[in-house]
């Protein structure tokens, strides 16, 4: 059956078929219509929004394209025509692009450019969150397990317990449970540090799939590495922030006025202690900061924020006015509020203060004076009044545990916000919806803390800061304070995917610019186009009409391996094209042989038919031997190499297959076909 010309048409016309059906989504992909290409430049032309970015956003549900042109300055035709175009290009055209986008063929860094990565999860932080009844040995045990942890991709659970074991500590005293062993913890340990990478893996997929880029590398490197690579990535430090941020959002309520002046008193007296300066005489209570005189030009410096579109802003928050303070140069009494503008509520900290600040509310002497059940957080930017005053930072003390965390987020929409409020009309937000859960916790606790503030805080940075006025049964919050829609929207992207389970470090970072990745396609273009012509014009003139029958073989060969890059959703890249390029010099290979053996057996005279059989069965064994040994060494390569080795292994060993294929298959039916029900005296060969 195998050699019945009428099975052999049936199995080759059903591999045209299924390799251009899997071959078209590429094509179409690659290739736009006039009129598609015409919508889009019209679209980047009526909004003034790139068309890079356009082709982007296009795809991506976060994205208020709509609301960003209705706050556009742009007339109301202009507006009209720019709603008709985004309603057709997210409506058929987004669908058929993300289809076909789905299976065409991806394309590698090396061909269009772009961002390579490699992150490391810093499996310190986790082991370090992890930890209980922290104390100082406990921190020396962690300093030193940081600090060695910069050796390289070492095993961070074997040097902890080297450590512990040097220092004759038991691992159950900070982590696990009481009698654990430390086979037990490691092992527990090791699960979840197993856990917090693959995490990290998906999180990072999900991340950078909404980012926009459509043909992303993933992979895991080691114990705790994972290596990105970002193809057409033309702004790598929004990739670089958009992939590095933990995200961890988290709702915390603001300590009271009067207990945050307390802190402050006692933090300004720790410092006075430390400076020599004697504290026996200096004021106990609030007096200390109304010692320095009321700047009343700044108030209202507390962001305000909505719980929901759909409810009036007034219903929900109020503004918690913060007067600030203007230091009197002789106030050397209390060096430490002297930095400060503000003491009650929110602390404004000029910009050129706040590293002092920093440092002085981070050293270990304030960190063990200060209430367990209390921090210090940072405004997420610093902002700045007018253009020619100084600009300044808030700093809050907030509750060290959260009311609610991010884990109850069901989506986050980056838009431009209406209404009233200064902080939200005509400027960038972030709506979110949590989860019914999530919703009756917010509830629960916006009605127990009417009257108070609670602040939004991301990586621990709080973006606002609004005051309680009632309950909010709906779960939704907004995120306001935001410089551009941009960074609106890879917030949004960032909230939606969930936070990182530790924080992750680039550690090595290539960029290959988008001429490079074009050179490179031009350069495959081309190296394709004269091997693939002068093998054709070689076999035409050696063999005569065989060499023609090689040559169909191969273009069929060629366009087979193609269809399987489709179907299996492979990875072009640049030594891709090299091993297709080889590729083609071993699928004539082949046919050289089964030729030479025709040739051979037409000399010793027999008929042609004879011919054709006999050089056909002579070289079949010689063909699979051949194709067998270097299928080896491709797969070999395929399993143990890396990056561009990895990439010319796959196309080979795939091309090496279609090759024993097609010359054994398709070349015996073509001369099936010639000799069927004729006696050829002659073969042009």
């Amino acid at each position: 059956m195998l050699k019945s010309i009428p099975f052999r048409i049936i199995v080759i016309v059903a591999l045209l078929i299924i390799g251009a059906i899997y071959l078209r989504p590429t094509l179409r992909y690659e290739q736009l219509s006039k009129e598609e290409t015409q919508k889009l430049h019209e679209l980047s032309a009526l909004t003034n929004i790139p068309l890079s970015t356009l082709g982007i956003d296009i795809y991506r549900d976060d994205v208020d394209l709509k609301g960003e042109v209705e706050e556009s300055d742009i007339d109301e035709v202009k507006k009209a025509q720019a709603r008709e175009l985004i309603d057709y290009l997210r409506g058929p055209f987004r669908e058929k692009i993300k289809y076909h986008r789905a299976q065409a063929i991806k394309r590698g860094l090396d061909l269009q450019g772009g961002m390579y990565l490699v992150l490391e999860v810093d499996v310190v932080k986790l082991v370090e969150n992890t930890a209980r009844n922290k104390d100082e040995r406990c921190e020396a045990i962690l300093a030193e397990l940081r600090e060695r942890a910069h050796e390289g991709n070492v095993n961070i659970l074997e040097i902890l317990q080297e450590i512990c074991r040097r220092r004759n500590i038991p691992l159950s005293t900070y982590w696990g449970e009481a009698g654990q062993t430390d086979e037990s913890i490691l092992k527990d340990l090791q699960t979840s540090g197993e856990d917090a990478i693959d995490r990290s893996l998906e999180i990072l997929r999900n991340r950078i799939d909404q980012f926009g880029v459509s043909e992303p590398t993933i992979t895991k490197m080691g114990s705790r590495r994972i290596a990105i690579e970002l193809p057409g990535v033309k702004d790598p430090a929004r990739a670089r922030e958009l992939i590095g941020r933990t995200a961890l959002l988290e709702f915390k309520l603001l300590i009271e006025p009067e207990r945050t002046q307390e802190v402050l008193l006692k933090i300004d007296n720790i410092v006075k202690a430390s400076m020599g300066i004697d504290t026996t005489t200096a004021p106990t209570d609030s007096a200390a900061l109304a010692q320095a005189k009321v700047d009343t030009t700044v108030a209202d410096t507390a962001k305000t924020d909505t719980g929901a579109a759909a409810i009036k802003a007034e219903e929900l928050f109020t503004e918690a006015g913060t007067k600030t303070e203007e230091v009197d140069s002789a106030t050397l009494q209390h060096p430490f509020l002297s930095l400060l503008l503000g003491g009650r509520g929110d602390i404004i900290v000029p910009a050129k203060n706040k590293s002092k600040v920093s440092r002085y509310i981070a050293s270990r002497e304030i960190r063990r004076a200060l209430p367990s059940d209390v921090q210090f957080l940072w405004s997420n930017a610093a902002e700045q009044r007018t253009k020619t005053e100084e600009s300044y930072w808030t700093l809050y003390l907030v509750k060290k545990e959260a009311e609610q965390t991010g884990a109850t987020l069901a989506d986050a929409r980056s838009t431009i916000g209406s209404g009233y409020e200064p902080d939200q009309a005509g400027k960038p937000i972030v709506e979110m919806e949590m989860t019914r859960p999530g919703a009756r916790i917010f509830s629960r606790v916006t009605g127990a803390n009417v009257g108070k503030r609670l602040s939004i805080v991301l990586d621990d940075k709080i973006h606002s800061a609004p005051q309680i006025r009632g309950k909010i049964p709906g779960g939704n919050a907004v995120i306001t304070g935001m410089r551009d829609m941009e960074e609106a929207r890879d917030l949004a992207i960032v909230l939606r995917a969930g936070a990182l389970p530790a924080p992750v470090q680039v550690i090595e970072e290539r960029s290959v610019g988008p001429s490079l990745g074009r050179d490179s396609v031009e350069a495959g273009q081309l190296c394709l186009i004269l091997s693939f012509s002068a093998v054709i014009l070689f076999m035409i003139w050696y063999y005569r009409a065989s060499g023609i029958i090689a040559d169909l073989a191969m273009i069929f060969n060629v366009f087979l391996l193609m269809a399987a890059l489709a179907l299996f959703q492979f990875t072009l890249t640049m030594p891709g094209i090299a091993g297709i390029i080889l590729t083609i010099g071993l699928a004539v290979d082949a046919n050289v042989l089964i030729f030479e053996r025709i040739r051979e057996e037409l000399r010793l005279g027999k008929t042609v038919r004879a011919a054709i059989d006999t050089g056909f069965d002579r070289a079949l064994l010689t063909i699979i031997d051949s194709n067998t040994t270097t299928a080896i060494a491709g797969v070999v390569l395929l399993i143990y190499g890396t990056g561009a080795i990895k990439g010319f292994a796959l196309t080979l060993t795939v091309g090496i297959i279609i090759n024993m294929f097609t010359a054994i298959f398709l070349t015996r039916l073509i001369y099936n076909i010639a000799t069927h029900k004729r006696q050829l005296k002659t073969l042009s060969v």
